[in-house]
C-alpha cells in the first residue's frame, strides 16, 4: 500500500476532495498515542473532513443515532493510505504532540476495514 503525505499547502483542497470522494463509505477511528492505542467498537458512515487552522473536523453518520462530529486539534500533519487498487484506505492526522489519530475505511477490494 502505498502512502501519500498531503502537504499544507494543499490540505483545503485535498481534504474537500477527499470527502467528495469518500462520502458514504464505512469508516472507524484509531488514536495511537504515549498511552497506547484507542479503537473504535462501532463504525459510522464518513460524510466530510475539513481543516481550519490546525483543527481537523470530521462529520460521520450512524443509522440508529445523531450525526457524529470528531475533531482533532493541534494537527500538523495529514497522510493519506491507499488500498491495491488505488482508493483511500486511510488517513492519518498527526498532532502537535506526536499522537496519531487513523481514520480507517471500508476497503473496496475486499469490504474489510
Amino acid at each position: 500500500m502505498d502512502k501519500k503525505i498531503i502537504t499544507p499547502d494543499q490540505w483545503n483542497e485535498y481534504l474537500a476532495n477527499f470527502s467528495t470522494r469518500n462520502q458514504g463509505r464505512r469508516a472507524r477511528f484509531e488514536a495511537f498515542s504515549r498511552d497506547g492505542v484507542a479503537e473504535e467498537d462501532e463504525e459510522a458512515v464518513f460524510q466530510s473532513v475539513s481543516i481550519s487552522g490546525d483543527r481537523v473536523t470530521v462529520g460521520r453518520a450512524v443509522s440508529d443515532g445523531p450525526a457524529i462530529t470528531d475533531e482533532i486539534t493541534g494537527v500538523h500533519g495529514i497522510a493519506v493510505q491507499l488500498d491495491s487498487d488505488g482508493s483511500d484506505n486511510t488517513m492519518e492526522f498527526m498532532d502537535t504532540n506526536g499522537d496519531l489519530t487513523v481514520l480507517h475505511f471500508e476497503s473496496m477490494v475486499d469490504g474489510e476495514s
